[in-house]
């Protein structure tokens, strides 16, 4: 315990966990810490690992307080990478926009991992937004236009991605998928308030027209992705970094399919998709870009 050591990465969110020996089951003196910075900081970062799945799904539990289950869904069973050099690896190639997993799901998706399996230099970085942080700097008139509005999330064919260059991604399903969520959310576990759009998924601010829905959305976008509130990780093989996916929005450098291997091996918490959602994405370049 006296061996852990957690320095932030910056000043509102994110550290990194020094001293951390993984052990099963693990040590609750040091998962309890962990678990306390997981909820103020929401990113965490460890280097220097060498673990299996197995272990890097007992740290993703662990941290929101759930016991791994002796049998896993079937979805959580199925191999799962982010790479560009293995097949049927996820967002192969590319650039992501700011974004949660799932974010068009009935039920939010808690906490995700990633895990450095093979990372050759140089490697496209995986950079994090706090939305909690945002909400408590947004200036209160703009709050007060937030009160009562919802916003609708999710992937459709003429889904309009804000941003987007010839380098952007974006991940199309068999049929259009959308839900509606409040713009401000109260984080379930944390109680913390949250500005709950994104460049990737949110499709429209309901109650708006065109004009003023794209203006309101650049407005939000110009807090949530200005620069003091980007938190970048530059990948090492060996490195683990878990999030929390309602707290904070993830994106991605771009990546070459002939460019150097970045393979991440991906765990996530429990899962908590409906059976007629759980569908995987085909990753495509953005229409028209």
């Amino acid at each position: 315990m006296s061996k852990l050591k957690l320095r932030p990465l910056t000043p509102a969110f994110g550290v990194e966990v020094e001293g951390f020996e993984p052990s099963s089951p693990l040590d609750q003196e040091v998962l309890a810490k962990l678990r306390a910075a997981f909820d103020e900081r929401s990113v965490l970062v460890f280097r220097n690992l060498d673990i299996e799945e197995d272990m890097q799904r007992s740290i993703v539990y662990g941290l929101i307080g759930e016991e791994v289950p002796v049998e896993l869904a079937a979805a959580e069973k199925r191999p799962r990478v982010v790479s560009n050099k293995m097949a049927d690896g996820a967002a192969p190639y590319g650039r992501l926009l700011f974004h949660c997993d799932t974010m068009w799901a009935r039920r939010f998706e808690r906490i995700l991992s990633l895990y450095g399996a093979q990372v050759e230099p140089p490697s496209a970085p995986t950079t994090f937004v706090s939305m909690g942080e945002t909400w408590d700097r947004l200036p209160d008139d703009l709050r007060a236009r937030l009160e009562g509005l919802e916003a609708r999330h999710g992937f459709e064919h003429k889904y309009p991605n804000r941003g987007g260059d010839k380098d952007v991604i974006d991940a199309y399903y068999d049929t259009s998928r959308s839900t509606v969520r409040p713009v401000i959310v109260r984080h379930p576990r944390t109680g913390r308030m949250l500005l709950y759009v994104s460049q990737q998924a949110t499709i429209e601010i309901l109650g708006l027209s065109a004009e003023e829905n794209e203006a309101l959305l650049a407005e939000l976008f110009s807090y949530l992705y200005e620069p003091s509130n980007i938190l970048e990780h530059q990948w090492r093989t060996g490195d683990l970094v878990v999030w929390d996916n309602i707290a904070a929005q993830h994106g991605r450098g771009t990546v070459a399919l002939d460019g150097p291997e970045r393979t991440l091996r991906k765990v996530s918490g429990p899962f908590n998709l409906d059976p007629d959602e759980v569908n995987m994405p085909v990753f495509q370049k953005a229409a028209g870009k």
